[in-house]
């Protein structure tokens, strides 16, 4: 038998991201306070999708407005290692060290990171204030003229504990010092805007400290009717012509949640899991679904389940 190399792919389109109204009443509660939010959940319900849903929104309410938003955010992806310092820029020094050459200076090993970038954007590259980093790694990548950006800063419960309580007067202030060259660099006094989100997955208490200056949002999972809507949305399902088959689908993937001990499947598990569902037919409009045991389809929805069933204990308490 040979393997058949098919590439089944959901819709990512940031702006078809389910967001409900207590969750963007949030975000806009921490652009007008200037906070950065932190949305909790359990892993797989949206939150890093979230930064670029709103980086998408804000992009497209100021594309032809003077500090208008890039449409993308600016991705810190926390580590055990990371240190405050990580989310501004990061210094080579061994590559430096290495570098024989005499045309080369320290600036040429620094690399500004996101929210080094956002505070950047916020100058833009033609600024005179800039000069002093202009040949710093990713300067080039500044628009000419200030931009405002959303900043992600994903699992940020992952990072030692000082990490948080180190980036306090950064994060406040919008300024940092890149020390090998002995330069501060500040937010621009202007119109331009840096959103902050943060993702926790609660793996860890975070400093109160810290999350007395933060807007704190936590993400449900999501109930049998916004499950149908986030499936329309992320499907590009125009109509309702799916919606008793994909009942039943969400009926099924619940009992499946409800029984698993080890791992319990996730929205984006879910969404995995009906896609492959639809790709394979076995989601459409006549309603019937699952294919009962014996059915020539039976196997074939078997199989699709191992997306959301990842332990032998779980595949134990689970039928057809």
């Amino acid at each position: 038998m040979s393997i058949q190399l098919t590439s089944i792919t959901l819709n990512n389109n940031p702006g078809d991201y389910y967001a409900d109204e207590s969750l963007v009443k949030a975000v806009e509660i921490a652009i007008a306070l200037g906070k950065p939010i932190l949305i909790s959940g359990e892993p797989g319900t949206g939150k890093t999708q979230l930064a670029h849903y709103v980086a998408w929104q804000l992009g497209h309410q100021t594309v032809s407005k003077e500090y208008g938003f890039l449409e993308r955010p600016l991705v810190f992806n926390t580590k055990s290692t990371s240190v405050a310092t990580d989310l501004f820029y990061t210094y080579d020094a061994v590559s430096h060290f290495r570098n024989k050459s005499d045309t080369v200076t320290t600036a040429d090993f620094i690399d500004l990171k996101p929210m080094g970038l956002a505070i950047a954007h916020t100058h833009g590259r033609k600024s005179e204030l800039l000069k002093g980093i202009s040949n710093i790694r990713k300067f080039s990548q500044l628009a000419d003229e200030p931009r405002s950006s959303v900043v992600l800063i994903d699992e940020i419960d992952k990072a030692p504990r000082d990490f948080p309580n180190d980036l306090l007067n950064e994060m406040e202030q919008y300024e940092f010092d890149i020390r090998e060259i002995n330069q501060t660099i500040r937010r621009a006094q202007n119109g331009s805007r840096i959103v902050i989100i943060m993702t926790s997955n609660s793996e860890k208490n975070l400093p109160n400290a810290f999350l007395r200056r933060c807007v704190f949002y936590h993400i449900p999972f999501p109930d049998r009717e916004k499950l149908l809507i986030i499936t329309r949305q992320r499907l590009s399902i125009g109509d309702n012509s799916y919606d008793a088959s994909i009942q039943k689908a969400i009926d099924k993937f619940i009992e499946i949640r409800n029984a698993a001990v080890n791992k319990k499947p996730a929205t984006s598990e879910f969404l995995d899991w009906i896609n492959l569902l639809k790709f394979y037919d076995l989601l459409n409009g006549s309603g019937s679904f699952p294919p009962l045991q014996g059915e020539r389809r039976f196997g074939e929805y078997q199989s699709t389940k191992n997306v959301l069933i990842k332990s032998r204990e779980d595949l134990e308490k689970t039928d057809g």
